[in-house]
């Protein structure tokens, strides 16, 4: 599957040769905001993983609309709902099959 490559949205996952340049723009963002999470204060860190996807759905909404966003998010349901583990964070979660 291909990916139309967009230099406005890290949500986008490169499937051709250029996919390894992506996934480590994306894991650098990601450790960037695990470093920053650090100074949250310890009463306010149960809310970080709701906010973050808050913020991602909106983004999400906004730069890919309504019927990508669902089939991303259906997708990623099926991957969380039919794995053994969840996915590893240093990588692209694959998005590319969904189980019937």
């Amino acid at each position: 599957m291909n990916a139309v490559v967009s230099r406005r949205c890290l949500t986008r996952v490169m499937t051709d040769d250029d996919r390894g340049v992506e996934v480590a723009q994306l894991q650098s963002v990601m450790h960037r905001i695990q470093s920053s999470l650090r100074d949250v204060p310890i009463a306010q860190r149960e809310y970080i993983a709701n906010a973050l996807l808050n913020l991602a759905v909106t983004r999400m909404l906004k730069e890919e609309g309504k019927t990508l966003t669902a089939s991303i998010l259906l997708r990623l349901g099926d991957v969380v709902a039919n794995s053994d583990s969840p996915p590893a964070p240093e990588r692209a979660v694959d998005l590319n099959h969904i189980n019937a």
